[in-house]
C-alpha cells in the first residue's frame, strides 16, 4: 500500500524568522518528504525567506485560520496531496519521522493567547468591526462604551493595553465590510433572553 502524499501548510507573520527557518529545515528532513509545502505570509512579503516551498504572500493578515485556509485551497486545487499537516511558524518537528509516526500525539502547551500583543490588537479591531457591521447605529456607542470599560477593567498588561487601543483605533478608522445591522426586533428578543447586545 503506497504511503499518503503529504502536503504542509505553514502560516507566518514574518515575526519569527529563526523559528521559521528551523521549521522549514525540520520539514525538509522528514524521512518521507512532503509532496508539497506551502508557506503563507500573513501581511508579510516573504522576500527574506529562502525556501523551495510555494510562497503565498498576503497583503492583509486574515489571522491564522484565514492564512491556513488560503494554503489549504491551494493544496486542494493542486490535487496532489492526500493528507495535510498545518503548522504555525514557531512549530518544530523534532524527529525525522513525525509525519508517519502512528503513535505520535501532538499537544500544545496550555498558554493564553493574551501572551501576544497581537491578540489584544486583533480582538479590539475585530470587535469594533463587528459592532459597526451588525448593531443598529444607536447601539454602537453604547456597546463600545460598555466594552471599553469592561476591557480596561480586566486589562493586566500595559503593552496589551497599548496594542488594544491601537486595534480599537484601527477598527474605528478602517472599513469594516458591508453593514447588515440586526433589526430592533432582534435586539428586543436578545434582551428578553438575557443577552442584550450592549455587552
Amino acid at each position: 500500500m503506497p504511503l499518503p502524499r503529504i502536503g504542509v501548510v505553514i502560516v507566518t507573520m514574518g515575526t519569527r524568522p529563526r523559528e521559521l527557518d528551523a521549521l522549514l529545515a525540520s520539514v525538509g528532513k522528514q524521512g518521507v518528504p512532503a509532496a508539497r509545502v506551502v508557506l503563507v505570509g500573513n501581511a508579510t512579503p516573504l522576500t527574506d525567506v529562502t525556501t523551495d516551498a510555494t510562497k503565498i504572500p498576503l497583503d492583509e493578515n486574515p489571522g491564522c485560520p484565514g492564512g491556513r485556509n488560503v494554503g489549504l485551497e491551494l493544496l486542494r486545487a493542486s490535487d496532489d496531496v492526500d493528507v495535510v499537516v498545518e503548522l504555525d511558524d514557531d512549530g518544530l518537528l523534532i524527529a525525522d519521522d513525525v509525519f508517519y509516526e502512528p503513535e505520535l500525539v501532538l499537544r500544545h502547551p496550555r498558554t493564553s493567547p493574551a501572551r501576544h500583543a497581537a491578540h489584544y490588537r486583533f480582538t479590539a479591531r475585530n470587535r469594533v468591526w463587528l459592532t459597526r457591521r451588525r448593531l443598529p447605529v444607536l447601539l454602537i456607542p453604547v456597546h463600545l462604551g460598555v466594552w471599553v470599560f469592561l476591557s480596561m477593567a480586566r486589562m493586566r498588561s500595559l503593552s496589551g493595553a497599548r496594542a488594544w487601543w491601537g486595534g480599537f483605533a484601527e477598527g474605528a478608522r478602517t472599513p469594516c465590510g458591508p453593514r447588515k445591522p440586526m433589526k430592533w426586533r432582534t435586539v428586543w428578543r436578545m434582551t428578553r433572553l438575557g443577552r442584550p447586545p450592549i455587552l
